[in-house]
């Protein structure tokens, strides 16, 4: 026989699980009032292997006869279909004159028997067996097989032999109990169990409400993974034991199914914590490749072939782990390092370990603790408590953020219509302006004949006029602003002489005796080349308010000079220039002219909406209007049309 893995002896659970047993626990027993005897690290034994199952017990004893009793460590084979002989004694000392409990576990195991008798002597043995498929037959109602052992009657003390078979992997735990330590125990652990189960209980029904309340694939995974739970009272032997009128062996078919079900489970859980569809499609694709593959292994459980799936999920379960890990990291990296991202990777990864770990400890590659599996099944409890509160708080920021985004489309409507309904009074205003604004121009035009000898007038007439003439424009302005901004913008469009319409526009704007506007094409004088090379296909009364705009622009802004117009043509589209000799324009203020209601820092004059107006007429005839150049010797805009 090869050495047996060495394992820890079976003792009340230490560290933060002992303090929530202190805080919660009714009844409690420490290390020093709990002194079982285990079978390994303090009852030796040896062991023989019975490949076919064919021995019995007179055989298996006589082939122990040559076994010397040297193994000291907790039986542990993995997954194996061999039977396996234990032999050992049991002197009269630990007994005291009493009888002693023995406990048998773990509780998946298929067939445990155990045979006694008096050591040396020739009388049948004494059989009581127990098992996974035997419903845990027991002289004590517990959860694990319990069977009363008598004081041995002679001096010599027992022998005993234990018989172990198991579809599922082959470990065997002894312990001998005093019987009034064994009922502390029992009670301690009964308790905290309890308390593990109704606090699991609450937990899912909480996860269960969150994922059909707030939805989404994370707190449904995590629904789902309560699943889980089962498969740790099926471990703890709590299935046959509350329910074991069935008569069937419930508990043995759902720790096999389960333990299939329990890491595609986890799996899931892990790929929705990091959002692995979103981050990293093609790792999704192959772990839930393989959580379907896991899920179609458990056809194999009733062929009798529990064990090859495991071991062909354990092998899928290696490289998808590893997978996760480089996840979680790759995940916190996109998220900028949040720590809410991190711990909501780690927690999974936390029972990826206690798992990976229990594994081992099945196949018999590290020795077996117990501790290992009750930490992995309480770590189950604190991943799901803290994977769901993070969910939720996920959860909650997504419900804030669409709210928001509610709230803002809300205000953007609302600001939406006010501009709209701005415009519509605008441009009706600005309509209705346009009436008194003729009968105010055609008066003063009567005023300027009838008194053309009366000098001194003049000069008010012309004030009057230029206001007139002001308000025509902001008119004009106010009316194209609207049509510009309508949904149904109608343009008529007709082949037009651009200077015609440069200088009709120049007309609405008077020019003052400092200024001079000088029409060019491709910087030669425009009465050189013919009308047709300066034509385009136009709104004229649009454009007209475009140009007059964009002039107005360079009077304002310039004391005096030249402004010059020049017609081009440049990558085949039609371009008019229009440069003036003012301070020029901020290189920040470059694009905010072109705002609705912006102004240029040289400007404490108009609206604001010359630039804007122009600017969405160009558009409209899909060109543009851009600023050239600026300098401190002027600036030139530009219409492409």
């Amino acid at each position: 026989m090869q050495a047996i893995l060495p394992v820890q002896t079976r003792r009340p659970i230490k560290g933060w699980l002992l303090f929530f047993l202190v805080l919660f626990l009714p009844t409690h027993s420490t290390a020093a009032d709990t002194k079982p005897r285990m079978l390994g690290p303090d009852i030796p034994y040896s062991v023989i292997k019975d490949t076919h199952s064919r021995l019995t017990v007179e055989q298996a004893a006589q082939a122990l006869e040559s076994t010397p009793a040297t193994e000291t460590t907790t039986l542990s084979q993995g997954y194996v279909p061999d039977t396996f002989w234990l032999k050992f004694e049991l002197p009269p000392a630990l007994f005291d004159g009493q009888a002693r409990w023995l406990e048998l576990g773990p509780n998946f195991i298929d067939d445990i028997r155990l045979y006694y008798r008096p050591k040396g002597s020739t009388q049948s043995w004494t059989l009581k067996q127990t098992g996974d498929l035997r419903l845990g037959q027991s002289d004590i109602d517990y959860r694990n097989p319990v069977f009363i052992v008598p004081p041995p009657e002679h001096q010599n003390g027992y022998e005993a032999i234990i018989r172990v078979q198991s579809s599922s992997t082959t470990i065997l735990q002894a312990t001998l109990w005093q019987p009034d330590k064994f009922l502390n125990h029992a009670t301690a652990t009964t308790s905290f169990w309890s308390f593990y189960f109704g606090l699991v209980t609450i937990s899912s029904i909480l996860a269960i409400i969150l994922a059909v309340v707030l939805g989404g694939r994370l707190l449904w995974s995590v629904a789902a993974f309560s699943v889980t739970y089962v498969f740790v009272a099926s471990i703890q032997g709590y299935i046959n034991w509350l329910m074991p009128s069935l008569g069937v062996p419930l508990q043995h078919y759902l720790t096999s199914a389960l333990t299939l079900t329990s890491y595609v489970l986890l799996l899931w859980l892990c790929v929705e914590t990091v959002d692995m569809k979103r981050h990293l499609p093609w790792a999704y694709r192959i772990t839930m490749t393989i959580g379907a593959i896991t899920l179609l292994l458990m056809v194999l459980i009733p062929l009798d072939l529990y064990g090859l799936a495991v071991k062909i999920q354990a092998l899928f379960y290696l490289p998808t782990s590893l997978i996760f890990i480089g996840s979680v990291f790759y995940v916190w990296h996109l998220d900028r390092y949040r720590p809410s991202t991190l711990l909501l990777g780690l927690s999974p990864l936390t029972c990826i370990t206690g798992s990976l770990l229990g594994l081992f400890s099945a196949f018999g590659w590290i020795p077996f603790k117990t501790e290992i599996y009750v930490i992995w099944q309480y770590a189950l409890l604190v991943n799901m408590l803290l994977v769901m509160s993070i969910a939720v708080y996920r959860v909650r920021e997504k419900k804030l953020e669409e709210l928001e985004k509610h709230q803002l489309a809300s205000e953007l409507k609302a600001e939406r219509d006010a501009s709209f309904h701005q415009r519509q009074f605008m441009g009706m205003v600005s309509h209705e302006f346009r009436t008194p604004l003729a009968v105010i121009s055609g008066s003063l035009e009567n005023l300027r004949y009838l008194e053309s000898d009366n000098q001194d007038r003049t000069p008010r007439y012309n004030k009057i006029q230029r206001a007139t003439d002001r308000l025509v424009q902001l008119t004009d302005n106010c009316l194209a602003d609207a049509r510009l901004a309508a949904d149904n913008l109608y343009l008529d469009p007709q082949p037009a002489n651009l200077f015609e319409v440069i200088e009709s526009a120049a007309a609405l704007v008077e020019l003052t005796d400092t200024h001079k506007l000088i029409l060019s094409t491709e910087g030669q004088p425009s009465d050189q080349f013919p009308d047709s090379q300066c034509t385009a296909i136009i709104d004229t009364a649009l454009m007209r308010i475009a140009f007059s705009n964009v002039i107005d622009n360079a009077v304002k802004h310039s004391a005096g000079g030249t402004i010059q117009v020049d017609c081009s043509r440049r990558d085949g589209r039609m371009a008019v220039s229009i440069c003036d000799q003012g301070p020029g324009i901020d290189e920040e203020n470059a694009e905010q002219i072109f705002e609705r209601y912006r102004r240029g820092t040289h400007s404490n004059r108009g609206a604001g909406l010359g630039l804007y107006v122009a600017r969405q007429i160009a558009r409209a005839h899909e060109g543009d209007l851009k600023l050239l150049s600026s300098s401190s010797e002027g600036s030139c805009f530009a219409f492409f049309l």
